[in-house]
């Protein structure tokens, strides 16, 4: 009897010098000290709430604030993580009240690490820390009788962010698949006409604007100009018939080339009236094609 009398008071007396050190608060904390309290309680009670994942899991989104978590005397809470991570390190604040362990389900990509969490005791409030092969998790512990969360587990930005990805990379493939089909298109329909173009033509006439190539692809007919064209008056476009009779067509200039929606065998460019007039003539001589080499004589020029 007196032995348990003097282990009783040796118990009492170490639990009154604990709360002693614990409940000293004699040092004022210095603004600097309280700025960075601030900035931590307002991480603390950050408004960010959970919200219900699948299977029953109540979800936090990741690093937006310290999640408080709910845990009942003779049950387990399953803390989840994600795919694929692995859980390095466990740190409780009470060791003796709180106990974990850990456990997997799943198999290769889809492998997922648990942490079982269990305590002995309600009104208890405790720190959780986890260190993972991915980030770190601070959590808060609190145990109530009854009430108590299953299952938690998180939202990652990294993965928020992916689905975005994922849906904008989608359209863009879409729009990448449209972009080659069209350039395929032109890039054949090009290949097909430049089989049939003819530079057959003779230009005749003295002007500085004369044109340096005439051809045609079977279809529209082609007046290429000289560069220095697009800073000077451009001629007026006109065919003529076996009479030498003007006749309406419809043509139109892109940068320094007339673009002619026909075949034509005589047409004329002309600029000014009177003695000013300045003529050159096209004619066609025929559709033999023999110079088709000739498209690429000049580099720079643009077709």
């Amino acid at each position: 009897m007196k032995k348990y009398i003097i282990s009783m008071f040796l118990l009492l007396n170490c639990q009154l010098m604990a709360d002693g050190i614990l409940s000293d608060n004699s040092r004022e904390l210095s603004q600097r000290e309280w700025h960075s309290v601030s900035l931590s309680k307002e991480w603390l009670n950050n408004g960010n709430k959970s919200f219900r994942g699948t299977n029953g899991s109540v979800s936090f989104l990741f690093g937006a604030t310290m999640p408080r978590v709910i845990v009942a005397p003779l049950k387990i809470t399953d803390i989840q993580f994600q795919k694929g991570e692995k859980i390095m390190d466990v740190q409780l604040g009470d060791t003796t009240r709180w106990m974990t362990s850990p456990s997997i389900s799943g198999e290769g990509a889809n492998q997922v690490s648990h942490l079982l969490l269990k305590t002995t005791d309600v009104g208890l409030e405790t720190t959780l820390f986890v260190s993972t092969n991915r980030r770190t998790y601070h959590m808060n512990l609190f145990s109530r009788k009854h009430e108590y969360m299953p299952i938690v587990a998180f939202k990652y930005k990294d993965e928020i962010n992916k689905k975005w990805e994922n849906y904008n990379n989608h359209f863009q493939s879409q729009d990448r698949v449209k972009k080659e089909a069209t350039t395929l298109k032109v890039t054949s329909k090009l290949s097909k006409n430049i089989n049939n173009l003819d530079f057959d033509y003779n230009i005749k006439g003295d002007a500085s604007w004369k044109p340096t190539r005439v051809y045609n692809d079977g279809i529209k007919t082609y007046i290429q100009m000289p560069k220095n064209m697009l800073f000077n008056e451009a001629p007026i476009f006109l065919v003529l018939d076996q009479s030498d009779n003007n006749q309406l067509v419809n043509y139109r200039l892109k940068e320094n080339n007339y673009i002619v929606d026909k075949l034509f065998n005589k047409g004329i460019l002309i600029i000014g009236v009177g003695d000013d007039q300045e003529k050159i003539s096209i004619e066609r001589k025929g559709a033999s094609g023999s110079n088709i080499i000739n498209i690429w004589e000049d580099d720079d020029e643009e077709y």
